[in-house]
This record gives structure tokens, C-alpha cells and sequence, in this order.
């Protein structure tokens, strides 16, 4: 199948341009040109502004393809230019939305497909609105959409994730054996996806009817605590996590408010998720890779890509540690 993939060479695009390749489909890639691709071969690519929305429906016009892999809408504005685009020329359409339409706290844990909207972010508000877009339209006219909702994508091509996001230092304080500040009090839910796993989900709905007009979670398998999380991957590197837990509030109250603002938006809630309904229609989306894995993954190839950055970084959380660490010693001599 001949797919056009709109973005193809960010974390998770990248890992869906690597699975069309190996199952025999055939990319044709529109993006700025800004980033070198990660994969190997040779892909057709085709470079534009999305928000030129004539220019960009001219270039659509253009190629002839029977799917479209929609990485980049970010909004309800450019979503009716891909239904503009594309509508009665291609037999299906996979947009990339995000579980952030969901918003916090979730309603149940683990979040179904069915979870209401309630985004508490200007980023999930607008994913929020250009899925409504897209639905509308196929219940109106047909327009044959499939809905993703990643979480937590990892993987070859960027840093390891935190509570501060994609994080340069975290590999760093675990082999350092600097505090790792963990917020809930450690208890709050995570669940990470391999970007190769996701890829499996991608790929394997292209074509299948039976998507066409859902919404999926597409999410990895393992759901763990943040102290977890820190604890598996240490031990994955064959380290221990210097794990110091604290409450979110704790943790806005002494840190940056321009490192901790996933935090507040989303991190501070749990993040569990059902892939279920996925897995029944996506049999491709099987056989998900574990956490150890997955970082074992992710920490070679910021080895090879020198990807670390200094512990140092984030002086902030030493400070907190170190307050936290000094608070508890004043309880023990009370």
C-alpha cells in the first residue's frame, strides 16, 4: 500500500516509517525538511508548510496513495484541511491524537477509549477538537478515520523520560547515583510504550474496516508505579534508583516552574490506560516489549548518539533531596 505519512521523522513517526517498510508498504513522506530521518532506505519526501493549507492540499493532490498516516494536526483548523485534502481519494486515515484529551484525574484506572474528554491542557484541548473534526466528518460523509491515543512513547531517538520530560541527565543521576526525585509520593501510575510497539498498532490497522470510526489507546502493557519505573530501569542498567519521593506539590513548590509544567499537566495524574479493544482488532499489536527492554533500547543508543547530559543540569533536584533528606533526620531526632 502506497501511504502517505504526514510528519515521518519524529520519535514515534520514524518507528511507523521503519514498520511500512519492513511489511512491504511503500512511505511517501511531507514534512519541513528541518530534521534528518533516522531510518534506513531511501523514502520519497516531500517538503511543505503544513499550516500553507492551498499549498499544501496542491501538493496532496499531487500523489497518488491509498492511505494517509496523519502525524502532525495539532488542531481542528488543520484538520478540515486534511479532510479537504484527502476526502473520497484515499480509503483510510490514521490521525495521531494523544490520551492528554482525557485530561485528569482519569474517571477509572485503567482509562478506557470511551473516557470522557477533559483536557486540562491547551495541547489536549486542541487534539480534543481536531478528533471531533475528523469524527464528525466520517459520521456526516464517511471520511474513513482511525484515532490513536498514545501516552508515554519512548525510544531510539530521544532521551529517556521523567517527571521533567525527555530527560538528557536521568541516565546520568542513575549512574551517578544522584537522587531521582519520584513525585505522588511515588505512587502515581505510568506507563510507557515502546515507539516500535506503537509502530505495530499503526501499521497493523492500515486497511482493517473494523477501525475504521474509533478511537484507540495505544499504549504499552506494563503499568507501574513511578517508583517502579525508576527502580525497573536502574536495575535494567544493572544499577539502583537513588529514589527520594515526594507530593507534586512539594516538587512545584522548589522547582522551576518552567521545568515542571508536564508535571502539572499531566504527570501529577495517574496515566493507566486499557489497550484491549486494540489488541482485538489489531492483532498485529501483540508480543509488547517490556520496560527493561525498552530502556536497554533507548540507553544504547544514547550511548551511540551522545545523547547524555551532565547531572548538573537540574540543580534543583539536588536541592530538594537534600531538604527532604534533612527534614527526615530532623523527624528521626525529635
Amino acid at each position: 500500500m502506497r501511504v502517505i505519512v504526514l510528519g515521518g521523522t519524529g520519535l514515534i513517526s520514524t518507528a511507523i516509517v521503519e514498520r511500512l517498510l519492513q511489511t512491504g508498504h511503500t512511505p511517501i513522506l511531507f514534512n519541513r525538511g528541518q530534521t534528518p530521518p533516522r531510518f534506513q532506505g531511501q523514502v520519497e519526501q516531500i517538503h511543505g508548510d503544513r499550516a500553507d493549507f492551498a499549498d499544501f492540499k496542491k501538493k496532496m493532490a499531487a500523489i497518488k496513495a491509498e492511505a494517509v498516516i496523519d502525524m502532525i494536526t495539532f488542531d481542528a483548523d488543520t484538520a478540515h484541511s486534511s479532510i479537504a485534502a484527502f476526502d473520497g481519494r484515499i480509503s483510510h486515515y490514521l490521525f495521531c491524537s494523544t490520551v492528554c484529551v482525557y485530561g485528569g484525574p482519569l474517571t477509572k484506572v485503567p482509562a478506557g477509549d470511551d473516557e470522557p474528554h477533559r483536557p486540562v491542557s491547551g495541547y489536549g484541548t486542541n487534539k480534543s477538537l481536531a478528533e471531533a473534526a475528523f469524527m464528525a466528518e466520517h459520521h456526516d460523509s464517511g471520511f474513513p478515520v482511525t484515532i490513536f491515543r498514545p501516552s508515554h512513547c519512548y525510544g531510539p531517538g530521544r532521551p529517556l523520560l521523567d517527571i521533567w520530560g525527555y530527560n538528557g541527565s536521568l541516565v546520568t543521576r542513575v549512574r551517578e547515583g544522584k537522587p531521582l526525585i519520584v513525585s505522588g509520593d511515588g505512587y502515581g501510575l505510568w506507563q510507557p510504550g515502546l515507539v516500535s510497539d506503537v509502530a505495530k498498532g499503526f501499521v497493523g490497522a492500515l486497511g482493517r474496516a473494523a477501525t475504521k470510526g474509533k478511537a484507540y489507546n495505544i499504549v504499552g502493557n506494563e503499568i507501574m508505579t513511578w517508583r517502579e519505573f525508576h527502580e525497573r530501569m536502574a536495575k535494567a542498567l544493572g544499577l539502583e534508583a537513588n529514589i527520594v519521593t515526594l507530593t507534586t506539590a512539594q516538587i512545584l513548590a522548589g522547582a522551576p516552574r518552567e521545568a515542571s509544567g508536564m508535571l502539572e499537566e499531566i504527570f501529577q495524574f495517574h496515566a493507566a490506560y486499557s489497550n484491549a479493544r486494540l489488541k482485538k482488532d489489531v492483532p498485529e499489536f501483540s508480543h509488547l516489549t517490556s520496560w527493561e527492554d525498552g530502556v536497554r533500547q533507548t540507553v544504547a543508543w544514547m550511548d551511540e548518539a551522545g545523547a547524555h547530559q551532565p547531572s548538573d543540569r537540574q540543580p534543583w533536584i539536588d536541592t530538594l533531596a537534600e531538604r527532604e533528606r534533612a527534614f527526615r533526620l530532623s523527624l528521626g531526632s525529635a
